[in-house]
């Protein structure tokens, strides 16, 4: 198989490898070379009509394409998120509805793991170091690198990690307050014991109000807190920080693990380094592996609600009554109008340049990819950016497309392990959540191997199906729940970064 026709009604097709002048495929002959990845037309696309796949709009074409012609940014013209053209979002009627089974997986899933007293459940057990602004970042650093890189006692799923960034301060209201829920709810996060948090002493963000705001969402949690004026500097700090971090860490060894199941999970689903095989192999083995997490109890969060632009009137279908609906209509609209307001064309930006190489054309192309990593489960919930999750099924949550404010965001929700499926490659990973990454490509998993845990390639390769590689993500997660590391932590991959939603100030 040289090409994949995915939807009934598209007008273009992807070629599983390069394709060269006079080739026949899918009963199409090809009349300009088409690199891997990339589009050709399989019927002809009149200038203005809808380029279609998915069946869904994906653009609309600036030219007169003929079957065999390749279809790319050079002749499609995307519809969504163009600032540069208009003022309000466009309205296309479309109406799409996949259909296909949900998958349940296996009778049953035992994993273990740590059950807090509030009844939620950690797969790492870690104590974790937070700046409450960004001025004390080195503080922090020195003091969980002191302790970390010392003698003492530890288990991959119980060590010091921590997080920096560049807020807490100079931020007005809603900014701050945002900056302020990321922060207290990854140190909430089931998958931390403990949480020491730092401030400088002057800042918006004021780490004693993180610290009760922690403590009143976790009363179970070890939490701790100072700010370094108060203590008399640098060194000091790190002194106190040190023992408290110590003592924190050597009450976290003697937790010990006990039984969970699928239903303990909340499961955090990303796309990142996506090309056009993201949306053919790995989102759709991802979305499989959803499917069995929700069958069996647990929760799923979707995001990157920039990647859900121009799929939106599939997803909406999903939601579990008509309010859930129009709340996802709404939000993504809602995104969407931000960007046009901007006065810009969001292609450039998403799809990123290397998006648009892998074979992605339009920000509705890698959106209707996008959306398979969830699934065909209802969606149950839409919550705001780094809001609790506290239903059961399928949630979407509002993030910007970037992937590590998105995973920064699932994982202040409660997301307690992560699937991250990537085309180009990506070595992103959280400090809190296992980040399990996929790729949709074997060129990609083979580039990335010390990167990347596992190959939905293979889906393209045509030697596994979706349904059998959605099945190993499922059995990954139950393996990195009961904890096996993934090649992120390996790699001390701690990515964190908060969305930020105005100017300092």
């Amino acid at each position: 198989m040289k090409g994949i026709h995915v939807g009934s009604i598209d007008n273009v097709a992807t070629a599983i490898e390069p394709l060269q002048v006079g080739e026949e495929v899918l009963g199409v002959v090809i009349k300009e070379p088409i690199p891997k990845g990339h589009k050709f037309a399989t019927e002809r696309i009149a200038k203005g009509s809808p380029v279609i796949k998915y069946d869904s709009h994906i653009g609309v074409a600036e030219v007169d394409i003929e079957p065999g012609q390749w279809v790319h940014v050079h002749n499609i013209e995307g519809e969504r998120g163009r600032g540069d053209l208009d003022s309000e979002v466009r309205d296309i009627d479309q109406d799409v509805e996949r259909k296909t089974n949900i998958e349940k997986g296996k009778d049953s899933y035992k994993l273990t793991g740590y059950r807090r007293s509030d009844g939620s459940f950690g797969f790492r057990n870690h104590i974790l170091v937070i700046p409450s602004v960004h001025c004390a970042n080195k503080v922090v650093e020195r003091i969980a690198n002191g302790v970390m890189y010392s003698d003492v006692e530890r288990r991959d799923d119980t060590k010091v990690v921590y997080v920096n960034h560049q807020h807490g301060c100079s931020e007005l209201s809603y900014d701050a307050d945002q900056t302020k829920d990321v922060i207290v709810g990854t140190a909430a996060n089931p998958n931390v014991y403990g949480v020491l948090v730092v401030g400088l002493g002057c800042e918006v963000v004021q780490a004693h109000t993180v610290a009760e705001e922690i403590k009143a969402r976790a009363p179970y949690k070890k939490v701790e807190f100072f700010t370094i004026q108060a203590t008399g500097g640098t060194e000091k700090s790190i002194r106190r920080g040190t023992e408290i971090v110590k003592n924190m860490l050597a009450e976290a060894l003697k937790e010990e693990r006990s039984e969970g199941t699928l239903a303990d999970v909340v499961l955090g689903t990303e796309c990142g380094g996506s090309d056009s095989f993201s949306g053919l192999s790995a989102n759709p083995a991802l979305g499989v592996a959803s499917d069995i997490v929700v069958s069996h109890g647990g929760a799923v969060i979707l995001a990157e609600t920039t990647e859900l632009i121009g799929a939106e009137h599939i997803l909406a279908k999903r939601g579990i009554n008509g309010v859930v609906s129009e709340q996802i209509m709404s939000t993504i609209k809602g995104f969407e109008q931000e960007v046009i307001d901007s006065n810009a064309d969001i292609r450039g930006a998403n799809p990123s340049p290397g998006n648009i190489e892998g074979g992605l054309s339009s920000i509705e192309e890698k959106s209707l990819g996008c959306i398979y990593k969830a699934g065909n489960s209802p969606v149950v919930a839409v919550k705001d950016y780094a809001k609790p999750i506290v239903d059961k099924g399928l949630t979407f949550m509002n993030t910007p497309g970037n992937d590590i404010e998105q995973l920064s965001g699932m994982v202040a929700g409660g997301c307690n392990i992560a699937v991250f499926t990537t085309g180009r490659g990506t070595p992103t990973g959280s400090p809190i959540a296992p980040t399990i990454k996929v790729s949709s490509n074997t060129f990609t998993y083979n580039n990335m191997n010390d990167a990347i845990d596992l190959n939905a390639g293979t889906v393209v390769d045509g030697t596994q199906t979706i349904k059998e590689v959605g099945y190993e993500i499922v059995d990954a997660i139950v393996e990195v729940a009961d904890g096996k590391l993934t090649k992120a932590e390996h790699n001390e991959q701690n990515d964190f970064s908060i969305w930020r939603l105005a100017t300092t100030v």
